[in-house]
């Protein structure tokens, strides 16, 4: 063999090489991509059919009344995030029965700090292991 043909040889086992190479590496990337986006969609299917409503919110006595609405899991909503003014805040007093929501059931959270016109929004927080948040339900202005 000359050593022409030995070079061409070479040659193509290391595009061959390259080429499998360039092909794992956009595999690692491509596969973490969906393996992410699944993820992300199982967390947020579980929110399809929960829907809360805010009854009031209430600037003087700083209390924001929540009912949920018939649909979703049972057991799903374990607790309310609550953002008033486009951030998140913690009421200082849940309901005494806790803050886990059934189907149109409605609680009353207080020891919140609001003006009046203030935007209130809520979104449920499941109690599945992640404690996934989903996305805001309901908004309304707060009045006296």
């Amino acid at each position: 063999m000359n050593k022409k043909a030995q070079a061409q040889i070479i040659t193509t086992v290391l595009i061959i090489l390259l080429v499998l190479a360039a092909i794992v590496i956009v595999w690692q990337v491509v596969q973490s991509t969906i393996e992410s986006g699944a993820e992300t969609i199982e967390g947020t299917a579980a929110c399809i059919g929960i829907d809360l409503e805010i009854v009031l919110a209430n600037f003087t006595s700083g209390e924001v009344t929540v009912t949920r609405l018939s649909g979703g899991d049972k057991d799903s909503v374990g607790d309310i995030r609550f953002l008033v003014a486009g951030s998140a805040v913690t009421p200082t007093s849940a309901p005494a029965t806790g803050s886990d929501l059934e189907p149109l059931e409605t609680k009353t959270w207080s020891g919140f700090t609001l003006d009046t016109g203030d935007k209130v929004e809520v979104a449920a927080i499941l109690s599945d292991t992640d404690g996934t948040i989903c996305n805001v339900m309901d908004n309304a202005l707060a009045e006296a």
